[in-house]
């Protein structure tokens, strides 16, 4: 799905399964539990959502473009951080 919000700016949207998000936490610095709750390697500590204030799962959890941040997937946050990222990159 590509979601073109200006002309010149593209965004697209890439579906993984969660064997493959989970391969990319490692990457990134973070381990599932049995639970599918995300939490960071270095303080052990629950990641939290930095729009919703609520720990990720795995389940549902997005990794946004250009980005290393990682989101509760739903309509609120994505309008959220999209708004935001297109603010910054306007001005």
């Amino acid at each position: 799905m590509v979601l073109s919000i200006m002309n010149d700016i593209d965004v697209k949207f890439e579906n993984i399964n969660i064997e493959q998000k989970t391969a990319l936490m490692d990457i990134l610095g973070y381990y599932v539990d049995e639970k599918g709750i995300i939490f960071d390697k270095k303080t052990k500590m629950q990641h939290i959502c930095p729009i919703t204030d609520e720990s990720v799962s795995i389940d549902n959890a997005s990794i946004l473009p250009g980005s290393t941040i990682i989101i509760n997937t739903t309509e609120l946050s994505l309008s959220e951080y999209f708004t935001d990222f297109f603010e910054k990159i306007l001005n």
